[in-house]
C-alpha cells in the first residue's frame, strides 16, 4: 500500500537495470525506486524500450497506451508498455524508429533520439493515470524534461504543479550538440537559448539546460556536490559556473547498493558462500580465482582487483605509470573491465609481462562478481568520482578499498589507522603514482597481520552500504521538491 499524501514520483532513466545497462545509472535507477516502493511510495520507473528488451521481456510486457506525438516536423506513433519487476514498476517508450537498435548509445542523431524520449515521457503520462509530483531525471538524456516542464507544458493544467529535479551522475558526459538542432526539434530559434542563457560555447548542452532549468539539482555524494560547483583556478570543467549559480539548490546524497543482489551469503555467481562470521568461503573464492585465472596457488599473497569501465577519469593512468613497481610486489594484479581500447592494449600487454602476477579480463557479471568474491585489496583510483558504486560492492564481499580520496570515495572510505584500528580502507589524496604505490605497500603490510586483517575485513562487510539512509535522505528531497512554488515561465 502507497503512504497517502506523499509524493508521487516518476523516476526517468535510459538505463535500468536488468533491462539495459552501461553503468551504475542502471543499477541506481531500478534499485532506488524500489527502496522508495518498500518505503510507501509510489515511485514507478520510465525508459527507452531499446532492442533486446522485447526478445527477453516481451512475454511480459501489457500495452498501457498507444498516442501520436508530433516531433521534428513528423508524426510518430508511440507505445508505452509496462512489466512489474524485482518490486519495480517500469515503463517503457516504444517507439521503433529512435530505440530498436544495435546499441544503447552512440548514435549520429543522439540529441533527436533522447530529445524526442523526454517530450514522449510528458506527452505520455495524462494517458497512463499517474500524474507523479516529481518527474526526477537523470543525465544529460533526460535534460529537456525540465525544459519541456518549464516551456512547452506549463500552461496545460495536468503538468503545472509538477516538479523536477535533475541528478548528475556522470558529469564528464553533457551532450553537447550542434545549435542547429534547436528549431527542428524545438521549434525555436537559437537567439531563444542566448536570451535565456542556455547556450554553450555556441552550442547546445542537454546537462546544462537540466540543470538552470529543473526546481531542484543533485549529485551522487556530498564531497562530489561541492567539487563540481566551488569556483577555483584549479577546477575548470565549464558548468561550475552553472552549478554555482545552482548551489542553493544542489544536494549530494550518497549511492547505495541493493542488499538483496549483491549478498555473497546467498550469491549464486560465486564459487562458494559466506558471509561475515564465516570467511571460509571468501578463501575458497581465493583459490578457485587463481586456478581459473592461471595464477600461482597462493593463500599467503594477496590479490589487488580493479573492476572498472577502462577510461582516463578512472586514474588508470597512475597503474600505467607504476605498474613495473607494482608488479615487483609480492601480490596479484587482477584486472576486470572494458573500454578505452587503448587500456585494452596496456592490460594485455602487462599480462604477457607479467604472467605470474597479473590477470586482465573484459568485463562480465560472473567473472566481476567471482572477482570482487576473491580478492583482498579492491584498488580505485579515480581522478574524479561522482559516486562510484564498486567499492561499495567490494566491501560488501569483504574486498578492502584503496582509493584516491576524490568525490563520493572519500565520502564512503575512512582512512584505517593501524594504530586505533578505526578506519575502512586505505586512502590516498595526490594523483601521483608513488602516493598511490605507498597506500599499497600499507594495505599490504596490513593484509600480513592476519588477526588485525580479519578485523579489518569483518567491518567493511558490516557496513551500512545498503539504500536506507540513502533513500531517507532523498524522501526529505522530494517533500522539499514538492513544496516548492511553481518555477518562473520562460518562454
Amino acid at each position: 500500500m502507497y503512504m497517502k499524501n506523499q509524493p508521487t514520483i516518476l523516476f526517468v532513466s535510459t538505463e535500468v537495470f536488468p533491462f539495459a545497462k552501461t553503468g551504475g545509472l542502471a543499477d541506481v535507477s531500478s534499485f532506488l525506486p524500489k527502496s522508495l516502493r518498500s518505503q510507501g511510495y509510489d515511485c514507478r520507473i520510465m525508459m527507452p524500450k531499446f532492442k533486446g528488451i522485447e526478445e527477453k521481456y516481451g512475454h511480459r510486457l501489457q500495452l498501457a497506451a498507444t498516442f501520436d506525438i508530433e516531433f521534428a516536423g513528423k508524426t510518430f506513433q508511440c507505445d508505452v508498455e509496462y512489466i512489474s519487476h524485482n518490486d519495480n514498476m517500469i515503463y517503457f517508450v516504444n517507439n521503433p524508429y529512435y530505440f530498436d537498435r544495435d546499441r544503447i548509445y552512440d548514435y549520429d542523431d543522439e540529441m533527436e533520439r533522447f530529445v524526442f524520449f523526454c517530450k514522449a515521457v510528458l506527452e505520455s503520462l495524462p494517458l497512463l493515470g499517474f500524474k507523479p509530483d516529481i518527474v526526477h531525471c537523470n543525465d544529460w538524456l533526460t535534460g529537456f524534461v525540465p525544459f519541456f516542464l518549464k516551456t512547452q507544458y506549463r500552461s496545460r493544467e495536468f503538468y503545472r504543479s509538477m516538479k523536477s529535479i535533475f541528478t548528475i551522475h556522470a558529469l564528464l558526459y553533457q551532450g553537447v550538440f550542434n545549435k542547429n538542432n534547436t528549431k527542428r526539434l524545438l521549434g525555436l530559434d537559437w537567439d531563444y537559448f542566448v536570451e535565456n542563457g542556455l547556450d554553450y560555447y555556441d552550442q547546445v548542452n542537454c546537462m546544462k539546460v537540466g540543470i538552470l532549468l529543473a526546481d531542484v539539482v543533485s549529485t551522487v555524494s556530498p564531497s562530489y556536490a561541492k567539487e563540481i560547483s566551488k569556483i577555483s583556478p584549479m577546477n575548470i570543467e565549464p558548468l561550475t559556473e552553472s552549478l554555482f549559480k545552482r548551489r542553493r539548490n544542489l544536494h549530494g546524497i550518497l549511492n547505495g547498493i541493493d542488499l538483496d543482489e549483491n549478498n555473497p551469503a546467498v550469491d549464486p555467481r560465486l564459487f562458494a558462500n559466506y558471509d561475515a562470521r564465516q570467511l571460509r568461503g571468501k578463501a575458497e573464492n581465493k583459490r578457485r580465482l587463481q586456478e581459473t585465472f592461471g595464477l600461482p596457488v597462493r593463500a599467503d599473497v594477496p590479490i589487488v582487483a580493479v573492476i572498472s569501465r577502462l577510461e582516463i577519469t578512472k586514474g588508470l593512468y597512475l597503474i600505467e605509470k607504476s605498474f613495473h613497481e607494482l608488479l615487483k610486489e609480492d601480490l596479484q594484479f587482477v584486472v576486470i573491465g572494458d573500454g578505452i581500447p587503448y587500456y585494452d592494449y596496456l592490460f594485455n600487454n602487462m599480462q604477457k609481462s607479467f604472467p605470474d602476477n597479473m590477470y586482465y579480463s573484459g568485463y562480465s557479471d560472473n567473472m566481476a562478481y567471482k572477482t570482487y568474491a576473491g580478492a583482498d585489496l579492491f584498488l580505485m583510483p579515480s581522478y574524479t568520482e561522482a559516486c562510484g558504486i564498486s567499492q561499495l560492492i567490494g566491501m560488501r564481499y569483504g574486498t578492502v578499498p584503496i582509493i584516491r580520496e576524490t568525490g563520493g570515495l572519500r565520502d564512503t572510505v575512512q582512512h584505517y589507522n593501524p594504530q586505533t584500528g578505526e578506519g575502512t580502507g586505505f586512502t590516498f589524496k595526490y594523483a601521483s603514482q608513488w602516493v598511490m604505490l605507498d597506500a599499497i605497500r600499507k594495505a599490504i603490510e596490513v593484509y600480513h597481520r592476519k588477526e588485525e586483517w580479519q578485523k579489518l575485513v569483518e567491518r567493511v562487510m558490516t557496513l551500512p552500504v545498503g539504500w536506507e539512509n540513502s533513500t531517507k535522505s532523498y524522501i526529505e528531497l522530494y517533500k522539499n521538491t514538492a513544496n516548492i512554488g511553481n518555477g518562473r515561465v520562460i518562454c
